[in-house]
């Protein structure tokens, strides 16, 4: 039987990747562009960086797309069914024509490629927040994920803004002293709390300056720093309130399952934030296990499209996570979360 080829998309608000992987769990190609996502620079933008990306990982695998079987999608901005319609049109029917294709919200391709468990809910946050989950039926749902005024509220972003503003109550005697104070002057170079402020408000500096703030705040809370740990214990406890409304609209309260931590946000030094995540979470999902990805997401896409003519087994993750190892080092990017 001839080797099949699959295809996977992994497109965000910052980089749009792409893999192509064979049928026994072979990588061949990976590609790479932009802004994936048209909510950043519109559509137009979107799928010149998603069709590089398409088209660098097909070139590196020497395959063109009328060799590819099939299809996986992980889109960001891809959060109503108008949306979809729309990038189908737009986008995604014109590229790939008749290839089958599944066509999920980038959260999904962060849930496949977290767990090699057919069920469970992941918890993304990165510049956004979302979370979505799959159960034991094949349904999904997701929550969160549109924007902090549609009421998302925990982002890498929204943190590293919290632990400004901590910087700021300081500078008005609000707050007493905390780590943050010093760890924000020495990102922006500035000598005291009011150049760094009178840069800000004059409109020299801002938060891009500063950027990742979050990092800050959690090594202000791996500091002891009471006011960054506020800060996570918050955060943590409204991601926890996000897997349990998923868990709920799922019936997946009394199972167990695993709740896939992805987004650089988890990857912050203290532990505060998923201590905090997993007490309100064990309070309405008792049987629930946190866990790091398995995979970064771009290959939980690639797993979509495989999954649409075959099963993968567990000939088939070896084979990957060892073909992902070489893909690592040649093309200098991280693949694999977890060992």
């Amino acid at each position: 039987m001839a080797m099949k080829y699959y295809l996977g998309v992994d497109a965000g608000g910052t980089k749009t990747h792409c893999l192509v992987g064979d049928g026994a769990g072979g990588v061949l190609g990976f590609g790479k562009g932009g802004a994936g996502n048209y909510e950043v620079h519109g559509v137009d933008a979107a799928r010149v960086e998603i069709e590089r990306a398409v088209q660098g990982a097909l070139d590196e695998a020497g395959l063109s797309l009328s060799d590819i079987a099939g299809v996986g999608l992980g889109i960001a901005g891809a959060d109503l069914p108008e949306d979809y319609v729309m990038l189908e049109e737009a986008i995604f029917s014109p590229l790939f024509g008749d290839i089958p294709t599944v066509f999920r919200n980038d959260s999904m391709g962060c849930l496949r490629g977290g767990t090699r468990k057919p069920v469970g809910i992941v918890i993304a946050c990165g510049t956004g927040c979302v979370c979505a989950g799959v159960n034991g039926a094949g349904e999904e749902t997701r929550v969160g994920g549109i924007s902090e005024d549609f009421g998302d509220k925990v982002s890498g972003t929204e943190l590293g803004i919290e632990g400004l503003k901590m910087v700021w109550r300081y500078r008005d005697g609000i707050i007493g002293e905390t780590a943050l104070v010093d760890l924000f002057l020495e990102r922006s170079g500035c000598p005291d709390v009011d150049a760094l402020f009178y840069k800000f408000y004059r409109e020299e500096m801002g938060y891009s300056d500063l950027e990742p703030m979050a990092q800050l705040v959690f090594e202000a809370a791996a500091m002891g720093d009471v006011v960054a740990c506020d800060i996570l214990e918050d955060g943590g406890r409204y991601l926890g309130m996000m897997v349990n409304a998923v868990a709920r609209k799922l019936n997946m309260t009394g199972e167990r399952f695993e709740v896939v931590m992805a987004g650089s946000v988890f990857k912050g030094k203290s532990p505060v934030m998923k201590d905090s995540m997993r007490l309100v979470i064990h309070d309405v999902c008792p049987y629930a296990e946190l866990v790091m990805p398995v995979y970064e997401p771009v290959v939980g896409t690639l797993l979509l499209g495989m999954e649409q003519e075959l099963e993968v087994d567990d000939g088939i993750y070896s084979a990957l996570t060892t073909a992902l190892e070489a893909a690592e080092a040649k093309y200098g990017v991280s693949f694999k979360t977890v060992d």
